[in-house]
């Protein structure tokens, strides 16, 4: 596999869309009602579709309305278009359910990727020397879709203060030919952030207008991180189980 260009981890990935989150959650309005500028997107094409996946009655009360308050007041909404690759449906659902081992897998192949841990009880987390501090788990799996709730807190920049976030990512996919020699995979995400950071005001001369632009590339760079890899053993069924094998494995 070769060096890939950007940081395929899913929690740099969730870490970018809480720092562009942020800097809508309390931007400052024009006095002048009529010179507002545009919020940022809080709704896509596929957005409502994805909503109405989120299964709320089997959630516990409390989680519930947090999930509800990110899903339905979103503070940012990104969606990356469906990406067709060819895997294994069963390597791709490891990489799904173990997305520390990807990480790690990813480490072995000599590509530049910030670790991911298990947090024990299907959690998984990520954090930095910055205080940044992020964990997410699966609050609905099926047959065609995964969804995760992540929230922590995240320092866009050394100079700035810690912002906390909550993110409901909403993961569609599809197996094609399981029957045949060459197995496809097509998924598509949507991502809906919620974030409140009393330094909106710095954040926003940092980002500007391209927060719409930041949380788009990330998710796609969220499909991408379990897309390659899969990808890669697709092409590369010997090297599962060295690549796969949990950190205790590794001398």
């Amino acid at each position: 596999m070769r060096r890939s260009p950007f940081l395929p981890t899913s929690l740099s990935v969730l870490a970018t869309l809480f720092g562009a989150a942020a800097l809508t959650a309390q931007t400052p309005r024009s006095p002048n009602p009529t010179e507002s500028s545009p919020p940022f997107r809080t709704r896509t094409a596929t957005s409502s579709i994805a909503a109405q996946m989120v299964p709320y009655d089997s959630l516990s009360p409390q989680l519930r309305e947090r999930v509800r308050t990110v899903v339905n007041r979103p503070t940012l909404v990104t969606h990356a278009e469906p990406e067709e690759f060819q895997a294994s449906a069963k390597v791709y659902e490891t990489l799904l359910d173990h997305p520390d081992r990807a990480s790690l897998a990813y480490q072995r192949l000599g590509v530049e990727c910030t670790p991911i841990t298990d947090r024990g009880n299907g959690r998984f987390g990520w954090s930095d020397n910055q205080g940044s501090d992020m964990v997410w788990y699966t609050i609905a799996n099926g047959p065609t879709a995964r969804i995760w709730f992540a929230e922590g807190q995240i320092r866009p920049g050394s100079l700035l203060p810690l912002i906390p976030a909550r993110v409901v990512v909403v993961l569609r996919h599809d197996y094609l030919g399981e029957d045949t020699a060459s197995p496809r995979v097509r998924h598509q995400v949507d991502v809906f952030a919620h974030a409140d950071s009393r330094a909106a005001n710095i954040v926003t001369r940092l980002f500007g207008g391209a927060t719409d632009r930041v949380a788009d590339q990330a998710s796609e760079q969220l499909l991408m991180f379990f897309s390659l890899l899969s990808h890669h053993l697709a092409d590369h069924p010997e090297r599962a189980e060295k690549l796969l094998a949990p950190p205790r494995a590794t001398r």
